[in-house]
């Protein structure tokens, strides 16, 4: 297939007789010396501009430039997605950038996930896609198309500043190089060679990105600047996605190491917490890491295709001092707003929630990613668990409309799927711990806003992965993943009985989707039966408790009504966690049922102190001064400190200590159930939650041997409070303790 595209479906006619074009015939291997292709073309404009749209899409990552100006400050552009299936374009409005006369276009592209060198656990480094940074442009000027990619670009990678570039490794730029002129009119290319047009060898769809871009969202200033013996110690006070800006002015040809990291040790080194050597290999690559050849006049830098997870960093080779004002980093993610706020008498919860959000930002990056440190990849078993308190805190209805197109298209025609999406060919086998976001989101999306469109355009392939599933695990297949990162690794949960609950989650689904398409589902809701029938008989004895008996087991046969006596399920519950200390012993599947679980079976207390107490728990993190949550429960000197799965626990702040219960049966907040889960250890909690229905507020005090409940609720909710129907406007309940 040539570089003209054709999206199935409906041609992308706006992009004319555009191609893909690059600036060598294939990608290089490895190397610390790779400098970014640039491309540049001159047009004339015979006519006053009225209109001019562009259209632009880089699998690899580019900046797009039209007399020197960056026609957008979106970042990290195109979306990422499996480049063999999706190609996400974009499109700007460029009318103010166009003048009538000359008019020069420039382009400098990254290596994103699409040129991947750098070998690793990932393997991204053997994707089939792989090839040189490319990209495709189409420009219409009053309503005509007057520009194209093709072989009448030129193109250049020898005198780019930008020597070395990559996604997780870093940036290196030698500012003696840096020159703005190549991106104006007039600058002389005659040395510059002829762009190279790209033959596609797959099928791609290219597709219009409806989505929030990633953007430069926050600036935040040093917290702290300490001398080292090496150089400086940069603070920021907060962990986070992104990078920083950073100006120096030094004598020419002097190299500035920038270390980016979440922890330092005592010497003022980065700590990567095992984060580097043992995923990226072979030797030991650069990893968070800019370097910076100063040109000898005043310098300004942030990196344009790289970011980090990081707090502190460090610098080194300064000959001249480092002022504060030097030196900002900059927070950056998807620019989705926040549609929830939350707040309580208990410092614990309040930090989880301020981490929790600002751990969910620095994982948004064209998907759910896990962490923005050594992998920034969209794995689907982190993304399950937090999948609902997203919905509730974030307008997150462009990005996962986004990304199940990205899950759709990631499915093997046998139904497979990789625990990440997207994914070249890597992660195949990690389970249905991972593989049933493509169940939970669809089905959760529809509960909160109302859209069942997901539900309608997944069925094909919700049956398809239960067809392999069912086959996986008749042919003796043991899936890598079950009730992954417990304290302890949670061993007492048996992945059998993990396979068990997921299909029938993916049943239950699936017949749901067959509901809402009008379709006959009466095959799925006959075998769902079944299935619900054996499990009860397999894991419930006959006093109607859990045979498995761990805190992951019992809280999801509570919250999937999994038993015959739910009195039975309650109280084994309550007794193994008051046993345990009460300790949380679950992993990423449990701790998205049992903070509900214990709530259902009447013991919010329990779920209070489990979240509140120190080892294992949120309070060890909070202690030692954690801005954003961990992998680990106990991983103050492993792995990474800015995951998002253990952010589930913020849906029980809204659903149990604020009380707001959504129904399936109703969604997008058409009726609630008020069921707040008062503890009076709280003191206090207040949120409001921004539904598609309109504003729902609440807040309670506890004070005086009661609880004082208020409820604001919008036009358009019928909500109810045991039993009663409250009005729309101000509503007050007095609860004797």
């Amino acid at each position: 297939m040539n570089g003209n595209f054709e999206a199935k479906g409906e041609s992308v006619r706006e992009l004319g007789n555009a191609k893909y074009i690059k600036a060598t015939e294939s990608a290089p291997k490895y190397s610390l010396y790779d400098p970014l292709p640039r491309f540049r073309r001159e047009i004339e404009i015979t006519e006053d501009v009225v209109s001019a749209e562009i259209i632009v899409q880089s699998p690899s990552f580019a900046q797009f430039f039209i007399n020197g100006e960056n026609i957008t400050d979106d970042i990290f552009i195109s979306a990422i997605s499996d480049y063999r299936k999706i190609l996400w374009y974009n499109t700007y409005d460029v009318t103010s950038l166009i003048k009538k006369g000359k008019n020069a276009f420039a382009v400098i592209c990254g290596n994103g996930f699409f040129n991947e060198s750098m070998p690793s656990t990932w393997h991204f480094e053997d994707a089939k896609w792989r090839d040189a940074p490319q990209f495709i442009l189409s420009l219409k000027v009053n309503g005509k198309i007057v520009l194209v990619s093709d072989e009448n670009w030129k193109a250049d990678r020898e005198n780019t500043h930008i020597t070395y570039s990559h996604l997780r490794g870093g940036e290196f730029v030698d500012m003696r190089k840096k020159d703005e002129s190549w991106k104006k009119v007039g600058f002389d290319d005659n040395k510059w060679q002829t762009a190279i047009e790209r033959n596609i060898p797959f099928d791609a769809k290219l597709m219009p990105l409806d989505c929030q871009p990633v953007k430069e969202v926050e600036r935040i200033e040093p917290k702290r600047i300490t001398k080292t013996e090496k150089g400086y110690l940069v603070d920021f006070g907060l962990n986070m996605s992104g990078y920083v800006q950073f100006a120096l002015q030094e004598k020419a040809g002097n190299e500035i190491t920038l270390k980016f990291g979440e922890e330092v040790s005592e010497n003022g080194e980065i700590n990567h917490l095992q984060n580097d050597g043992e995923y990226f290999y072979p030797g030991q690559p650069p990893y968070h890491v800019c370097k910076v050849i100063a040109s000898g006049k005043r310098d300004i830098f942030k990196p344009g295709f790289a970011y980090f997870g990081f707090r502190y960093l460090v610098v080194e080779g300064l000959e001249n001092e480092l002022k504060s004002e030097d030196v900002c980093a900059i927070f950056t993610h998807q620019d989705v707003k926040r549609t929830a706020s939350f707040e309580c008498g208990n410092d614990v919860i309040n930090y989880i929630y301020t981490a929790g959000m600002r751990s969910c930002y620095s994982n948004m990056f064209w998907c759910m990613t896990d962490c923005p440190t050594r992998e920034k990849l969209g794995w689907m078993n982190d993304a399950q668990a937090t999948c609902e308190h997203a919905l509730i805190n974030f307008d997150m209805r462009k990005l996962y409309k986004k990304w199940f197109e990205d899950i759709k298209a990631g499915m093997r025609e046998d139904g497979a799927l990789t625990g990440v999406i997207p994914s070249h060919d890597w992660g195949y086998n990690w389970g249905p711990v991972c593989d049933c976001m493509l169940y939970e989101l669809p089905y959760r999306f529809y509960m909160y806003t109302g859209d069942d469109e997901m539900l309608k355009s997944g069925i094909e392939y919700f049956d398809r992965y239960i067809g392999y599933l069912e086959r996986s695990f008749n042919e003796g297949y043991d899936f890598i993943l079950g009730d992954w990162l417990g304290y302890g690794s949670n061993p007492n949960v048996p992945k059998q009985f993990i396979w068990e609950f997921y299909l029938i989650k993916a049943y239950t689904v699936t017949a749901f989707a067959y509901e809402r398409a009008g379709l006959d589902n009466s095959k799925h809701l006959e075998k769902l039966a079944k299935l619900r029938k054996t499990f009860i008989e397999k894991y419930i004895n006959k006093d109607g408790r859990c045979t498995i008996t761990d805190q992951t087991s019992v809280a999801i046969v509570i919250m999937n009504e999994l038993y015959t006596d739910k009195n039975a399920v309650c109280s084994q519950l309550a007794t193994l966690v008051e046993e345990g200390g009460p300790v949380l012993k679950t992993g990423m599947v449990g701790v998205q049922y049992i903070y509900d679980a214990l709530s259902v079976a009447g013991r919010a207390d329990l779920a209070f102190n489990m979240i509140t107490q120190s080892s294992p728990g949120y309070r060890n993190w909070y202690e030692n001064g954690a801005t954003t949550l961990w992998e680990l429960w106990n991983g103050k000197e492993k792995y990474s400190h800015n995951h998002h799965m253990f952010s589930a626990v913020i849906g029980w702040f809204f659903k149990s200590l604020l009380g707001v219960q959504p129904k399936i049966c109703a969604p997008a907040f058409e009726e609630i159930e008020l069921a707040p889960r008062f503890v009076k250890e709280v003191g206090f909690a207040k949120g409001e939650m921004q539904t598609v229905k309109g504003k729902i507020t609440i807040d309670w005090k506890y004070e005086d041997g009661k609880f004082v409940y208020n409820v604001e609720i919008p036009s358009g909710i019928n909500a109810t409070y045991n039993g009663k129907k409250l009005i729309e406007g101000n509503n007050q309940f007095i609860v004797k303790e």
